[in-house]
């Protein structure tokens, strides 16, 4: 078994919940979790919390989890929401988005299988500062805000994963800013797209589909949509990716990547 797959016995204490709206998992009793005869084995991608956990601490925090599966589009967590629980992403991804005073969606992040989510609301209790929207079909364990505050009082090595989580996540919102005031339009995708596609598929050598529309593109990187699509065109003419219908396949992370740290001069 890879070193960071879901072992056996672990997904074996996990249910899939039928399908509807999520309900508050702060609110009454965890809904008892059932044998799934239908064991997890793909690996946690590597830069994800549940891919950096030990184990033995992966296997407490999915032990307290409650799966809820959620269609394209639907929310797993809205903005201003009271609500005080996280969210481990078991399958699919999500986009963290938030609306401005004058009703424009701006795209923040995009999580993976394997990422949490909302747990800075959750341990502090105050209002959701962004939503969290499916982007296809999401399978998603809620955690309550009591056993993710146990769990980082308890294990050493789920706090410091927790903490070098938040880090990495404000490295990542930094690197933005400095793509943003310092370097062409088409480089700042190019690194966007190899860091989505290495979330997905740290391998990097192999096409990886990316699902992201192209304003969610413009949006993420802070730029025009007619300059996501000027600069598709040209990675594609490069041969390093393939826009498609709601996604961008990366034909080839590695020499994308190579790409988006060159030092260009024209925008």
């Amino acid at each position: 078994m890879p070193p960071n797959a879901l072992p056996a016995d672990e997904a074996a204490d996990i249910h899939l919940s039928r399908a509807g709206s999520a309900a508050r998992a702060d609110d009454g009793p965890m809904h008892r979790r059932t044998r799934d005869p239908r064991p997890v084995t793909t690996p946690w991608p590597a830069g994800t919390l549940l891919g950096r956990l030990q184990p033995a601490a992966r296997g407490v925090l999915l032990a307290q989890c409650r799966l809820q599966r959620f269609k394209a589009g639907e929310q797993l967590i809205r903005q201003g929401g009271s609500d005080r629980h996280a969210l481990i992403l078991m399958s699919g991804q999500v986009k963290v988005a938030l609306v401005d005073s004058s009703g424009i969606e701006v795209v923040l992040a995009i999580r993976h299988r394997g990422d949490i989510v909302g747990e800075l609301a959750a341990l502090t209790g105050e209002p959701r500062t962004a939503s969290v929207i499916a982007i296809g079909q999401v399978t998603a364990g809620i955690v309550r805000w009591t056993a993710l505050a146990e769990l980082i009082s308890t294990d050493g090595e789920a706090a410091r994963e927790l903490f070098r989580t938040q880090a990495h996540r404000l490295e990542w919102a930094n690197q933005r800013r400095v793509d943003f005031a310092a370097r062409p339009a088409r480089l700042k995708i190019a690194r966007v797209l190899a860091d989505l596609a290495a979330a997905v598929d740290s391998g990097a050598s192999r096409p990886v589909r990316v699902e992201l529309k192209q304003r969610e593109l413009a949006s993420l990187v802070g730029v025009s949509l007619n300059t996501v699509e000027r600069a598709l065109a040209w990675l594609k003419k490069q041969g390093h990716v393939q826009p498609g219908r709601g996604a961008v396949t990366v034909l080839d992370g590695a020499a994308l990547r190579a790409l988006s740290e060159a030092d260009g001069s024209n925008p």
